[in-house]
């Protein structure tokens, strides 16, 4: 459901209010606090040595050099086994090798010291999700939920589980709780839009969908949703309108065999063909 483009423009759309999560706001205090000597750092003193493997291992993960990370977190945890920012690390390094399920045991061990931090029991459902255990998924994002309720990113994590559990009135209701507390939420416009199809609730869709569209011109899901919404409608020549709008902000776009095949069928249908420069459409009375 959710696609890069879909984060992107939610992003770009609120360029002045950037969110950034406590956890990625947490390491970079880290890591400025370690070069800050002169100033007393409570974890650093704790830990000691331990601390220095664990800026280390986050500024490499930051780089995207996963396995020096991850040993730079197993000698900080031989050191203090206690340490719950290193299990935490080392299990957002083996989520991004793919390897769930062990990100999800070093997650528990954080939460064994820290059983109400939402930020852990978050990567533990994405976890979850990515693994296929749904289920758990949505129990653990529903965690995040209970200590915050105002957590958008749970709450539309919990909306996609819901989908893919084939639980579509829920999802449907989260997406509308989405956008009653956060109206710029783009991908929720556009799963929202995209459940009502589902549903056969046509109007809904449309009304969905051309608000994304207001919102974000240039978010080509929001045409080829509304395109979809309409040719289902019988509404030919809005929907190839809409078809050809998405191909034009993003011609290699996935499901482009698709929308060009609907895009022959309609212009067939309204008797459409082209001129001899081969540039434009013109009726055939």
């Amino acid at each position: 459901m959710q696609s890069g483009e879909q984060v992107q423009q939610s992003s770009q759309k609120k360029s002045s209010g950037i969110r950034y999560s406590s956890r990625l706001l947490a390491a970079l205090n880290r890591f400025t606090g370690g070069l800050a000597t002169e100033v007393a750092n409570p974890m650093a003193q704790k830990y000691g040595k331990a601390y220095d493997y664990l800026v280390t291992a986050d500024a490499l993960r930051y780089q995207d050099d996963l396995e020096s990370a991850i040993s730079r977190y197993e000698m900080a945890l031989q050191l203090h086994q206690d340490f719950a920012e290193a299990y935490i690390g080392l299990g957002k390094c083996l989520r991004r090798k793919g390897d769930a399920m062990s990100a999800i045991r070093h997650f528990q061990n954080a939460l064994q010291l820290n059983p109400f931090d939402p930020d852990v029991h978050l990567d533990v459902a994405k976890c979850y999700n990515e693994a296929g255990y749904l289920k758990k998924a949505i129990r653990s994002y529903q965690r995040v939920i209970k200590i915050n309720d105002r957590n958008i990113e749970a709450k539309f994590g919990l909306a996609l589980s819901y989908e893919l559990d084939d639980q579509i009135v829920p999802a449907k209701k989260l997406y509308q709780e989405i956008l009653a507390q956060d109206p710029e939420f783009m991908p929720a416009y556009n799963n929202l839009g995209s459940i009502n199809v589902r549903l056969g609730e046509y109007k809904e869709s449309e009304s969905v969908f051309r608000e994304l569209i207001s919102r974000s011109p240039e978010f080509s899901r929001g045409y080829l949703g509304l395109a979809i919404t309409l040719d289902r409608c019988d509404r030919k020549q809005e929907a190839l309108m809409n078809y050809r709008k998405v191909i034009e902000l993003r011609p290699n776009i996935q499901s482009g065999d698709y929308i060009q095949g609907r895009i022959q069928t309609l212009t067939h249908e309204l008797g459409y063909k082209k001129n001899q420069n081969n540039t434009t459409l013109v009726r055939v009375k």
